[in-house]
């Protein structure tokens, strides 16, 4: 087997696409995963003792996209943060959004066959939230636990990947997990604190939320969920941004 970090990630709503969107467009939406991966994905200068990494892989099934880094350590972890939030971006332009997890361990692979302790351990972890988010898998958490405080800058600003947070599940019990940052993210993408109001982020959901489809109270739950999620990483942007 080989060591690797791995997401899983849904595309929240993908099953009842075909309902409201043409078949080419949705086929041309993802086709363009592939490149949006390519684009984001960043490896680290040598000189800076970053471990080697393989370039990333990525395999689509139906709503779910699966997204593989090789390396021997568990750095490549920060790389793919990267590339979801990445993702995240390209599939806004579309108004869908994304659910995942990440995990980092063995695993192996033939096509689009995928076995492993790493791979049940994502499988039985990215459907498990209700919202819109990725999380680091309970084990890959105290794998992040290890390491000192890292972050990446973004305009000048230090924003840390991933966050911990009281992640909500679909049975209402909440779990105290990294969760990727991606509020923050976009955030320092706008402009500098202080140049822009947080509520930019909020307001942005706001518009993608008004122009879905009309939606159950299931979904209302997951969209007031990624609302506090929002509050809790801006607020914590602030505090570091001052």
């Amino acid at each position: 087997m080989e060591k690797a970090a791995i997401a899983f990630l849904d595309i929240l709503g993908f099953k009842g696409i075909w309902q409201n969107r043409n078949s080419d467009d949705v086929l041309e939406i993802m086709g363009g995963v592939g490149t949006t991966i390519q684009n984001t994905y960043k490896q680290p200068p040598p000189e800076k003792g970053w471990p080697k990494s393989e370039l990333p892989e990525i395999t689509i099934l139906s709503d779910t996209i699966v997204v593989v880094i090789k390396s021997d350590e568990p750095h490549c972890i920060f790389l793919l943060a990267n590339i979801v939030y990445g993702l995240y971006r390209y599939f806004w332009n579309a108004n869908l959004f994304l659910r995942g997890a990440v995990s980092w361990g063995d695993f192996s692979q033939s096509d689009s066959t995928f076995i492993g302790p790493a791979i049940d351990d994502v499988a039985s972890w990215y459907e498990t939230a209700n919202w819109i988010g990725v999380v680091l898998t309970p084990k890959t958490n105290y794998l992040l636990d290890r390491f000192p405080t890292t972050t990446i800058e973004i305009n000048g600003v230090q924003v840390p990947p991933f966050i911990k947070y009281q992640v909500p599940d679909k049975a209402n019990k909440k779990h105290h997990l990294y969760a990727l940052n991606w509020p923050a993210y976009l955030q320092a993408n706008y402009k500098l604190p202080g140049s822009e109001p947080n509520d930019k982020v909020k307001m942005l959901m706001f518009k993608m939320f008004s122009e879905q489809p009309a939606f159950n109270s299931s979904i209302l739950e997951k969209y007031e969920n990624t609302l506090q999620f929002v509050d809790h990483s801006l607020d914590d942007f602030g505090k570091r941004n001052r």
